[in-house]
């Protein structure tokens, strides 16, 4: 008869552990998920930022061409560009857009987009300090050949 008592005292405590495990399973696997879901959305806001820094500043240097006369035709190649580059590349950004100005030194490429992070953007409700609005800018001197040509020219003497 104690037997029997020992195996049910056995199973009983048996019994006990799985629904510690049950319940330290329920409070910690959503914990992980929330952090592995942010982590990936970081780096994909990580590579995005990336693609746009570069793409704003190759854009530019495509606006700076020695061959390039006329600020409009200027304007036009760096629109052209700031438009193609990051075509069909960003995951993590939204509501895109792009404003390219020159003026007679300088080409000037500006892209906007708001960043689309699940749970930030839930927290934005609450929390006033976060901003999810991304601006990038670069600019590039225009090169004028005559003086690229001169500048070069008083270097090798």
């Amino acid at each position: 008869m104690s037997a029997v008592i020992k195996c049910y005292a056995k199973n009983e405590q048996q019994t006990f552990e799985a629904a510690y495990f049950t319940v330290e399973a329920a409070l910690i696997l959503p914990t992980v998920m929330l952090f592995t879901i942010m982590m990936i959305f970081l780096a994909f806001y990580s590579y995005d930022r990336c693609i746009i820094e570069h793409c704003a500043y190759e854009a530019t240097l495509r606006g700076t061409g020695s061959q390039i006369s006329s600020a409009t035709e200027a304007e036009t190649i760096a629109r052209i560009a700031a438009q193609r580059l990051v075509e069909d590349r960003l995951f993590a950004l939204q509501d895109f857009s792009y404003e390219v100005s020159v003026d007679a030194k300088e080409v000037t490429v500006t892209y906007y987009c708001e960043i689309n992070m699940p749970f930030i953007t839930w927290l934005g409700e609450y929390l006033s300090e976060i901003d999810m609005n991304l601006k990038v800018s670069r600019s590039a001197k225009r090169l004028n050949p005559t003086r690229t040509i001169r500048s070069f020219m008083s270097i090798n003497i």
